[in-house]
């Protein structure tokens, strides 16, 4: 597992997500990191509901970005390293790292920022401190916090 990661999940390449050249179509790795941070909030108890996937609050994605650094096509096994890199007032930023897990090469790296939001106004909030408290207490010295 990279450094400084301490959740990883698996998917396997389904052949919807395949282009016509049979590798996986560049738009699909984003559905991979959404597995990859669904799962780490599953594994730390914070999952809510389809309208509330964090349970104690609503956040939007301001920003995702991925790196491809090599192919995979269908039926292949990956395995999506997760960790929460960095706590803000009002944001937190995912990392992942997806790699081949037969031949244990690196296939994508990325990133997700979340801005915490009141439901109704759709407004930043600051992110609350039981979450954080989870995530501090699951990613230790590795996690970046500001206030």
């Amino acid at each position: 597992m990279p450094d400084h990661f301490k959740f990883s999940t698996e998917v396997r390449v389904r052949l919807p997500e395949t282009d016509a050249m049979g590798i996986v179509f560049h738009g699909a790795f984003f559905t991979y990191l959404e597995v990859g941070r669904m799962d780490y909030l599953r594994n730390l108890g914070l999952v809510g509901s389809h309208r509330q996937p964090i349970k104690d609050f609503a956040n939007v994605v301001a920003r995702a970005c991925c790196d491809f650094r090599s192919s995979v096509g269908f039926d292949d096994p990956l395995v999506i390293h997760v960790r929460m890199a960095e706590i803000k007032h009002s944001s937190f930023r995912f990392e992942f790292v997806l790699m081949h897990r037969q031949e244990a090469r690196v296939v994508a790296e990325g990133h997700t920022v979340h801005v915490a939001i009141d439901a109704a106004t759709k407004r930043p909030i600051a992110v609350p401190a039981a979450f954080r408290e989870r995530i501090r207490k699951f990613e230790g010295a590795s996690l970046a916090e500001s206030s």
